[in-house]
């Protein structure tokens, strides 16, 4: 406004408006979205060896879907070519290029979900990740804590900058795709597949559980579980025992080629960058004997199998990879690869490219034996540890975990909803959340709630009550 008061002041200045993003849910969706930055010589001097035009002070994606679409986004700049006299003042426009506006990305993010997630989850420090098991649409994905994309849109304010680096928790972490847990129990239903497939266990399979398991050292369960615990209710109640048995008798090879079947330890493809940073592709361990020669130079001992039969140990998964192995249960044994984009348009809303769907792993493993596991998920919801989720009138199967570390242990759950036709499943991790009935499961459960219409996302709340469970 004072440069237009004073323009006949200012010969050769001219006020002309210009487009600046601007993510109206800001926290929300900040991980996904990612940041705009000022780009960098390296980045001008990279352009120009492809022959993309960007000049400084342009602004280019850093982070996110920003920087995975860039090329898609940007568009073409437009300009005038003009005729100044000696005092600088337009005489005639000679020419002009129109820009040409960037392309437009629809998602497959339901905002409701994104949006209840991110509320449900609170001040919990963690990630939680719905994806659509028919074709690997993330329908959700947060990480906590967050921060506004929108403070990064022009020249970051240092009091801003400084309260981002300071915090401890470091927001600017995708947990959800690039951290990696121990997953502890929520990787039983794969452990189970396993067992099935080795023919190392049946629905008949029975142990008793006095609260631990003696081989070599004391290996402990979360509770005493008594007698006749067999495979449905190994599930349900989130018997460590029954794991820790059916771990020794199928062995690390064996339990690695079933498990890495459902993606764990690899990286899933997703439409985000720097994903495969991780050398040769992976993204956390199932550890087998080759592993443990190639990494520590050691042999495997048998001690070490029974923690990773309940997935502690060297086992790390990401919470984008639980709930895709989650999705894989539900559609036995398909998995689709995870993409963020939907298509691709035109700034006028026409057409240019549609994501595909992409079956990425097929788990070598009888539909029988999915069925058996899947029902064994579903008793965990109506009458295990997962009653939490128990959602009236839609056939929830979760499975919750508590997995140690240093501190307090995080607590996880996994769903895919419904049991007949799934067409949702979430995976959910509270850092230190202790028991995952208590922390993630509330989450998931409000994530299905809405996404099966029994809620809006502005009835969700964060904070859980207390709720005893594995």
């Amino acid at each position: 406004a004072r440069i237009g008061e004073l323009r006949m002041m200012l010969p050769g200045v001219s006020v002309e408006l210009d487009h600046i993003r601007y993510y109206p849910d800001g926290e929300a969706v900040a991980h996904i979205m990612g940041t705009l930055r000022e780009i960098s010589q390296d980045q001008l001097d990279e352009a120009e060896k492809a022959g993309k035009h960007y000049r400084p002070g342009d602004y280019v994606g850093k982070s996110g879907l920003e920087k995975q679409y860039e090329d898609d986004l940007r568009g073409e700049d437009g300009g005038k070519e003009i005729e100044v006299n000696a005092l600088g003042r337009v005489v005639r426009i000679l020419g002009e290029k129109q820009p040409v506006p960037g392309k437009t990305l629809r998602l497959t993010i339901d905002r409701d979900l994104q949006v209840a997630a991110e509320r449900a989850m609170g001040s919990q420090v963690g990630a939680a990740v719905a994806v659509d098991p028919r074709s690997g649409a993330v329908l959700a994905m947060v990480s906590k804590p967050s921060y506004d994309a929108n403070i990064f849109v022009k020249r970051v304010k240092p009091a801003d900058w400084k309260g981002i680096i300071g915090n401890k928790n470091k927001p600017l972490q995708n947990r959800a795709v690039y951290n990696v847990y121990p997953p502890g129990s929520t990787f039983k239903p794969m452990m189970a597949v396993a067992g099935l497939f080795y023919h190392e266990c049946d629905a008949n399979t029975t142990v008793s559980c006095p609260g631990s398991f003696r081989f070599g050292r004391t290996f402990r369960c979360w509770k005493v579980h008594g007698g006749g615990v067999n495979f449905r209710r190994a599930i349900a109640e989130s018997c460590d025992v029954w794991f820790y048995k059916l771990a020794l008798r199928l062995g690390i090879d064996r339990m690695a080629h079933v498990i890495r079947q459902f993606g764990i330890s690899q990286a899933t493809g997703i439409d985000l960058p720097n994903e495969s940073r991780y050398k040769d592709h992976h993204v956390g361990t199932m550890p087998d004997t080759a592993w443990k020669r190639r990494v520590y130079h050691e042999k495997w001992y048998p001690g070490e199998t029974p923690s990773c039969g309940i997935g502690q140990g060297y086992v790390e998964t990401s919470p984008l990879q639980m709930a895709l192995s989650t999705a894989g249960v539900g559609n036995f044994g398909k998995i689709y690869r995870p993409h963020l984009l939907d298509e691709v348009l035109t700034g006028d809303g026409k057409p240019v490219r549609r994501v595909k769907p992409d079956i990425i792993h097929q788990v070598d493993a009888p539909k029988e034996a999915f069925e058996m596991v899947r029902q064994a998920m579903r008793s965990t919801v109506t009458n295990g540890t997962g009653r939490v989720c128990d959602i009236p009138g839609v056939a929830v199967c979760g499975k919750t975990g508590s997995a140690e570390n240093r501190g307090p242990a995080h607590g996880w759950f996994i769903a895919f909803a419904p049991l007949e036709d799934p067409k949702i499943a979430v995976a959910c991790i509270v850092e230190h959340g202790r028991h995952g009935a208590s922390t993630a499961a509330p989450v998931c459960r409000a994530i299905m709630d809405v996404y099966f219409g029994k809620k809006k996302p502005e009835e969700i709340g964060g904070g859980n009550k207390k709720v005893s469970g594995d």
